[in-house]
């Protein structure tokens, strides 16, 4: 059997992005973990300390200054959102207008299996040019062939979010932040024509062209979108401050501020948020564990080295007929284990559930071990 300097010497490069891997997997879910813990106080404190304030309520002289609040109704829009020049009027938080251009863009595969029409063949590269709709400029001066493929340098017309002013739910008005937290785009869909006839409205889509269905390169295509119409319910979370909704900071320093469609009780937005939160805290988890199982499979034969000279270690060294199912139970391991350091100070009781979790393949392990040698 070869010694572990011998292993490193022969592997050392493959060992050492192993080993980057492995940390950056480490620091991830460690990261995660301390982020998943303090959202989920933040959210506890913030729950102790909200107070709904009814419609009912608003007529009545109280005072909610710096408390943070749960307010659910219709919302309010002070003015409309306009397009002019597309005869677009809207009572609406959010107008969203996206420009795509029809451009020329290159593809290519590494050996030509025939020729066709529009391509060009270097070497072993075959490049070929078709026309797209596009939101970004694609630099024509890059292509391999430039003649007769030119893209415009710049968009005429630039894609744009323009935002209400004025927002309200009731008379409150909401910040800024929570005005930008509407995310949940409509198309919009209209069938009033635009004054200027250069511009053609078609399904939804208002093009600058002469021919919606023979489009050249430079033609344009607009699609406008909104967030929260006038008169949409929504529920919101924020810290009232004078008469404006901003966002809340816990004595941790971590800000809550949410906002949720529908006519939801206080109870209903933070199980949302606690809902939405744990998913993005399961995926950053899935990716720390990636990335400490690819650092772990690059370092599989010096890992079964160091394991079979500790004699209790031993059962968890990668067998070398199967090494991805230890590899996995390693990752799996040390995965838990790391969770398990940033969760028991805070959360005693997770923290240890998720550190028994990760030592449970090597006390199976070590069980299995012992019953082996007392039948013998």
């Amino acid at each position: 059997m070869a010694t572990l300097n011998e292993t490193f010497r022969s592997h050392w490069l493959i060992s050492i992005f192993g080993l980057a891997l492995f940390l950056a997997g480490t620091v991830v879910l460690y990261w995660n973990e301390g982020r998943a813990v303090h959202a989920m106080m933040a959210l506890d404190e913030a729950y102790d300390d909200i107070y709904s304030i009814q419609f009912t309520e608003e007529e009545q002289d109280q005072t909610f200054e710096n408390r943070i609040v749960h307010i659910s109704g219709p919302i309010l829009v002070g003015e409309p959102l306009t397009e002019p020049d597309y005869n677009i009027q809207l009572m609406a938080v959010k107008l969203r207008r996206r420009v795509q251009m029809y451009q020329w863009v290159e593809e290519s595969i590494e050996h030509n299996y025939g020729e066709s029409v529009g391509t060009e063949q270097s070497d072993s590269r075959t490049y070929y040019y078709t026309r797209e709709w596009r939101d970004k400029i694609v630099d024509s001066r890059n292509f391999y062939n430039r003649h007769g493929h030119t893209n415009p340098t710049h968009f005429p017309i630039e894609s744009n979010v323009q935002v209400a002013d004025a927002v309200y739910i009731g008379r409150y008005e909401l910040g800024s932040e929570l005005k930008n937290k509407f995310q949940d785009y409509q198309e919009l869909t209209s069938d009033i024509r635009p004054e200027d006839s250069s511009i053609k409205l078609h399904l939804g889509l208002y093009y600058h062209t002469n021919d919606v269905f023979n489009p050249v390169v430079g033609d344009l295509r607009i699609l406008f979108s909104f967030a929260a119409m006038e008169g949409e319910t929504y529920s919101v979370v924020g810290k009232l401050e004078g008469n404006k909704l901003v966002p809340y900071v816990t004595s941790r320093g971590v800000r809550v501020l949410l906002v949720y469609p529908g006519p939801l009780t206080v109870h209903e937005v933070f199980k949302l948020e606690s809902r939405t939160q744990v998913l993005h805290t399961w995926w950053r988890r899935f990716i720390g564990w990636l990335l400490i199982f690819f650092g772990v499979t690059c370092n599989s034969k010096i890992l079964r080295l160091l394991l079979l000279r500790v004699p209790l270690l031993i059962c968890l060294a990668p067998d070398p007929q199967f090494p991805m199912t230890g590899n996995f139970v390693i990752a799996f391991s040390l995965a838990l284990i790391n969770a398990a350091v940033a969760w028991i100070l805070h959360r005693p009781l997770i923290g240890a559930c998720l550190f028994l979790a990760g030592a449970s393949p090597y006390l199976w392990f070590t069980r299995s071990l012992v019953d082996y040698h007392r039948l013998d």
